[in-house]
């Protein structure tokens, strides 16, 4: 039995992208997956295009979470997580997508060793809707006190391409703090990882990932809080290993 696979889309005010968001998950070539999009209290139309998708393709699940954390996806994930029935999970981008063998890819790569918890590719970035190369993303480290070295240079994950197994959420390793660092949460969590010896395995091929630059994205928000979330985050692990 193929490894199952749950494509999780958070949703927030997407209606430029989302249809192509989960068109291209749906229709990966690999069967055994599950695609669950949950919308954040979107304002404009990106739900009823989500719920118009549904209606063509009744195998999405489609829910709602409360939006409680700016530029953070964590209660469509969890809400996400707790529907979910694959072994792995990964979160797209709503304004991403990914080629039809991305999943397919992802599999094969999974399936090559049991000791994969948590997996990152490259990620091609494109901008806005003409799609217009934008380079490939690459994070490279070789062990677990490497990459632990590299978290305090900088974010050394391209976080919309991690694989996760499900049983690290289930076991409460995987979490998210958005209360205290709202969108930059997701740098905390590989902190978390490499504090409990997960090893997010570095592919170093790009299998597919699209990663969409626009003016509209959650990252440009960070950038503007004036509180440095990157430097409380890195200030309480060193702390915290010293």
């Amino acid at each position: 039995m193929k490894t199952k696979i749950s494509i999780i889309i958070p949703c927030y005010n997407s209606e430029k992208w989302i249809e192509e968001c989960i068109v291209s998950a749906l229709s990966q070539t690999y069967e055994n997956k599950e695609v669950i999009v949950v919308d954040n209290e979107s304002s404009d139309s990106s739900l009823q295009i989500i719920k118009n998708i549904q209606q063509k393709y009744p195998e999405l699940i489609v829910d709602t979470a409360e939006n409680i954390y700016k530029y953070s996806y964590q209660e469509p994930v969890e809400k996400a997580l707790s529907l979910s029935t694959g072994e792995y999970f990964t979160i797209l981008g709503s304004d991403d997508y990914i080629a039809p063998e991305y999943l397919e890819k992802l599999a094969r790569i999974l399936s090559s060793s049991n000791k994969i918890e948590a997996l990152q590719t490259p990620m091609r970035g494109v901008k806005g809707r003409e799609k217009v190369y934008a380079g490939d993303l690459t994070h490279t480290y070789k062990n677990l006190v490497e990459f632990k070295n590299k978290l305090f240079v900088g974010c050394p994950v391209a976080t919309p391409t991690i694989v996760l197994k499900k049983s690290l959420y289930d076991s409460g390793i995987v979490r998210w703090n958005s209360r205290d660092y709202l969108g930059a949460c997701d740098y905390d969590l590989y902190f978390n990882l490499a504090d409990n010896n997960v090893f997010i395995y570095p592919y170093p091929q790009w299998i597919g990932y699209f990663y969409r630059w626009h003016d509209q994205q959650c990252t440009w928000g960070m950038h503007k809080e004036e509180t440095n979330f990157d430097k409380n985050i890195k200030d309480y692990w060193r702390q915290k290993w010293k």
